[in-house]
């Protein structure tokens, strides 16, 4: 093991994603990252395998075509394009061993794009933001110098962020739809959390029919709340995104960015509120709630008390068949008894989210929508 004292601070999301891949990396080498992360959203790394180890086992991880070829690295049109085994190798001794810097009258100070740290480098180590970084993002400097102000890319990427950025792809959870998703926050801790929740949950079935990126976030935010005993401050619960790389025929990648309300993601961290939601495991009844439909869950339980106390007479099938209607797949899996659990379970939800509501005194929600 290498000893280097690293300190990480959140950043943007594609820094963010590295930071989260290369926790990865040393997940899987048995270094306890869980430790390192800090209450505060930083990152606090002490202990580093060698290169050759992290090396290893970022190519093990990462993704390779059907005849074992690796897409990230290695040949020009390679996620990180242009990099060899050797330049990799490099930017990970780079980030945990130090960037040494002997004293050279062709050194310039320069500001990394990413964790902002001033440094003195080389000239011929300077490294700018390219298609080295990713080439869904980025493109060549020479075949597309457009895409860059004056035409040269003047990014500085510091050494110690070399590898970290490099590890971006290794951050998001593949989709049984064939897209890829990264949740974004203003912490480590947050994030660290959130993507295992996502993974956990969604990264190994197919998705059920209806469910969105925002149903996701949602649900991994849930997830977290019933089982992480954190409070999060109000920074850290505005700033939740889900980033989603999806490919479309004869487009390429696309890049998405999509996130909840503040006032949605306050109610979704409520300990109390997430847990009763996970207990009736519905998506129509959050969805109800991504939208600030509050008053449809008094409405919703109604409809189902109703349902499962009427008797089978004329007046009263007329009824059950206008509540079918509206709520057939939630009422056809459930037996009467089941119906009225679920429906006191939903005024429970409505009682606890405007009991929420009420002592935030509206301070930082939008009207209700009903």
């Amino acid at each position: 093991m290498i000893s280097r004292e690293i300190i990480l601070f959140p950043s943007n999301w594609i820094y963010n994603a590295g930071v989260i891949g290369f926790l990865r990396v040393l997940d899987e080498l048995n270094v306890p990252v869980v430790n390192s992360i800090r209450d505060d959203g930083s990152i606090i790394l002490t202990q580093f395998p060698d290169v050759e180890d992290i090396f290893k086992k970022w190519v093990e991880l990462s993704p390779k075509s059907k005849k074992g070829k690796s897409l990230v690295y290695g040949w020009k049109d390679a996620y990180y394009a242009n990099q060899t085994e050797k330049l990799i190798k490099k930017r990970i001794m780079a980030l945990i061993e130090g960037y040494k810097n002997e004293d050279d009258k062709r050194s310039v100070i320069l500001s990394c794009c990413f964790c902002l740290q001033k440094m003195k480098v080389k000239k011929m180590d300077v490294v700018n933001l390219n298609q080295a970084f990713g080439n869904i993002l980025l493109g060549s400097e020479k075949t597309f110098v457009n895409m860059y102000w004056v035409n040269e890319p003047k990014d500085f990427v510091c050494p110690k962020c070399n590898f970290i950025v490099m590890c971006h792809h290794l951050a998001f959870t593949p989709l049984s739809d064939g897209s890829k998703i990264f949740i974004n926050a203003p912490s480590f801790n947050l994030m660290y959390n959130l993507n295992k929740f996502a993974a956990e949950i969604f990264g190994s079935i197919p998705l059920e029919k209806g469910l969105n990126k925002r149903n996701i976030l949602a649900m991994s935010i849930i997830e977290y709340a019933t089982k992480i005993q954190v409070t999060l401050g109000i920074w850290a619960r505005m700033n939740i995104e889900i980033i989603n790389l999806s490919r479309h025929r004869n487009r390429g990648q696309k890049i998405e960015v999509f996130s909840l309300p503040y006032d949605v993601v306050n109610i979704l961290f409520d300990r109390r509120i997430a847990s009763l939601l996970s207990e009736i495991g519905e998506l129509e009844i959050l969805n109800i709630i991504l939208e600030q439909k509050f008053s449809q869950l008094s409405e919703f339980g109604y409809d189902l008390l109703r349902f499962s106390l009427v008797k089978s007479g004329e007046r009263e099938s007329s009824l059950k068949n206008r509540i079918m209607q509206k709520y057939n797949r939630i009422i056809e899996k459930r037996s009467s008894g089941e119906l009225t659990k679920l429906a006191e379970k939903m005024f429970q939800l409505y009682g606890l989210i405007e009991e929420k509501r009420r002592r935030e005194n509206y301070g930082f929600f939008s009207s209700p929508k009903n």
